[in-house]
């Protein structure tokens, strides 16, 4: 029996000799077996003496060695960090390079890798495009013959000619798929990227995983985008409908930053507009300042300018304070000045959004002369004859008596149906109107508003919030007729979620019918949420929708 560390420990069937190590305090048994039948004594076998001198030594250099401090310990690298080092190494000396030579020579190191291929045959196309150095100077050097070996392009002018004008996707990015182009995307420069953002949307080629990429390097780069840049860029991303937040609010920065030098480019400032209001983007800095730009140089732009900002103002619903020069040039402008009939009818609906557009302006769209240059195009869009079914309900309601009206044949067969996201939001509501207007005597749904659009619910209640029949409603002063407008994703801007300037009209002319509107936006009311939860909302909102609805009436 011997004490340690505290403890009594017995051991039995066998002999044990004592032995002290190095470290203080520290006492062990080491068992001496060679008396069990399977340890064979070998002829080699140490005598007792010196294997025992021998293990002290190590034991005590082991102690030893961790009172040392960390810095004396030498580890192995492992054979990760070995390949890490050199690949930083490759990447430093790529960046650091000044001229054809030390750029080429990073070629001559046997592990260059096809990401470094790639982003030294950027290099050398981007200085070629910047007329820094000649395709002639090293077209034919072995060691750019061989970068092209390794990017899979013979003739080796080929993969110069295909950074160069960006048209060859499968060089610039897609060397082995999508995965691998997005990981070489942090290899290109600022205008490389752009360029490819160019390619991919002209191709109609809408590739998450490149788009992703594009937009995460793009954002972090230091370098500013000019006006000319962010055009491409905003005009990419709507076509390839990819609103990534983060990189419309760069662009929109650098917009702001970079539009007091532009002093007479009206149709860079026009397209950013454009693409803005075709991604619904209501970034209300940039549109301020776009428009101040517009307002200010309205004697270079042209009508389609003008147009243009007054177009995508209205899409988003926004109009900034100082506005009236941009409007009053808006108002003055001329049917004849526009390029197309259709462009006409965009700007008189976009007055209409902002509650800008006069009795003159209206009526024009209906004149039949006026339909027939829509028609001289070929079948007039769905689109527009919806319009036209809005500013025609609008001009009934507001003027009577004025004429002329809209032709009937324009209207008819237009479908006005909900998508199929829009319709699953929808139904959900309905579901929790169940719980508080049970018979359909007093709820009305899908109503055809005759007026362009459809609304989504109509039913009555009394001052107390009591459900009235529809029949009834129609005879009594004291009813509240209320229209429901659900509003999914789509029918809200972006970066700031209110509605878009076309639902913000259509309540408008359901105020004029008589109706007190209820609008549910998909970011206060969540389907998935509980009924209770969801009929408590609902419940809510027609209280206080009620409650001004009386307010009014008795003031």
């Amino acid at each position: 029996m011997l004490k340690f560390s505290g403890l009594i420990i017995w051991r039995l069937g066998s002999r044990n000799t004592v032995r002290k190590y190095s470290a203080p305090g520290v006492t062990m048994f080491k068992a001496d077996k060679t008396e069990s039948p399977t340890n064979i004594p070998d002829k080699n076998t140490q005598t007792p003496t010196s294997a025992g001198k021998e293990t002290s030594s190590l034991v005590a250099a082991a102690f030893a060695s961790l009172n040392a401090p960390e810095g004396e310990i030498k580890q192995k690298p492992s054979t990760k960090s070995i390949k890490q080092n050199r690949t930083q190494q490759l990447d430093s000396q790529i960046l650091g390079a000044t001229d054809v030579n030390s750029l080429l020579v990073v070629a001559e190191n046997p592990v260059v890798s096809r990401r470094h291929a790639l982003k030294m045959v950027s290099v050398l196309s981007e200085w070629s495009s910047n007329n820094r150095v000649k395709l002639s100077e090293f077209e034919k050097d072995a060691r750019f013959l061989k970068l092209c070996r390794i990017l899979g392009r013979t003739p080796a002018s080929q993969a110069m000619t295909s950074l160069t004008m960006a048209e060859d996707l499968s060089t610039v990015l897609g060397i082995t798929g999508d995965d691998e182009a997005a990981r070489l995307i942090a290899n290109l420069s600022l205008p490389q990227m752009i360029k490819v953002m160019k390619a991919l949307q002209q191709k109609g080629r809408r590739s998450t995983p490149l788009l992703r990429a594009l937009s995460y390097n793009i954002t972090k780069q230091s370098e500013p985008i000019d006006l000319k840049k962010s055009a491409d860029l905003l005009f990419s991303m709507a076509s390839l409908n990819f609103p990534d937040p983060v990189l419309l609010d760069r662009i929109c920065s650098d917009v702001i930053e970079n539009l007091p030098s532009n002093a007479d480019k009206p149709a860079v400032v026009s397209s950013i507009l454009v693409s803005l209001g075709l991604l619904k983007y209501r970034h209300e800095a940039a549109l301020t300042a776009l428009a101040d730009w517009t307002q200010a140089r309205r004697a270079v732009c042209r009508p389609a300018d003008i147009a243009a900002a007054v177009v995508t103002l209205a899409t988003v619903d926004y109009l900034p304070v100082q506005s009236d020069a941009l409007i009053e040039t808006a108002l003055s402008l001329k049917e004849e000045e526009m390029a197309k009939a259709s462009s006409w009818l965009d700007l008189v609906f976009s007055l209409l959004i902002l509650e800008k557009a006069e009795k003159h302006h209206l009526t024009s769209t209906l004149k039949p002369e006026f339909i027939d240059k829509l028609l001289s195009a070929g079948e007039i869009p769905i689109p527009s004859r919806r319009k036209l079914m809005t500013i025609d309900a609008y001009v009934g309601l507001k003027f009577p008596s004025t004429s002329p009206r809209l032709a009937e044949d324009i209207s008819v067969g237009v479908p006005i149906v909900y998508t199929k996201e829009k319709a699953l939001y929808v139904q959900s509501i309905m579901d929790t109107f169940k719980s508080l207007v049970s018979a359909e005597t007093f709820l009305r749904r899908e109503c055809q508003s005759g007026m362009g659009f459809i609304y989504d619910a109509e039913f009555a209640v009394d001052s107390k919030c009591h459900p009235v029949p529809l029949e009834k409603a129609a005879s009594r002063k004291d009813v509240h007729r209320i229209a429901v407008l659900g509003l999914d994703y789509h029918d809200l801007t972006r970066k700031v979620q209110l509605p878009l300037g076309v639902n913000t009209l259509y309540s408008r002319l359901l105020g004029l019918k008589g109706f007190k509107v209820l609008e549910i936006p998909y970011t206060e009311f969540n389907p998935k949420d509980k009924l209770v939860t969801r009929v408590q909302y609902i419940e809510k909102r027609l209280k206080e929708l009620v409650s001004q609805s009386n307010t009014s009436r008795t003031s």
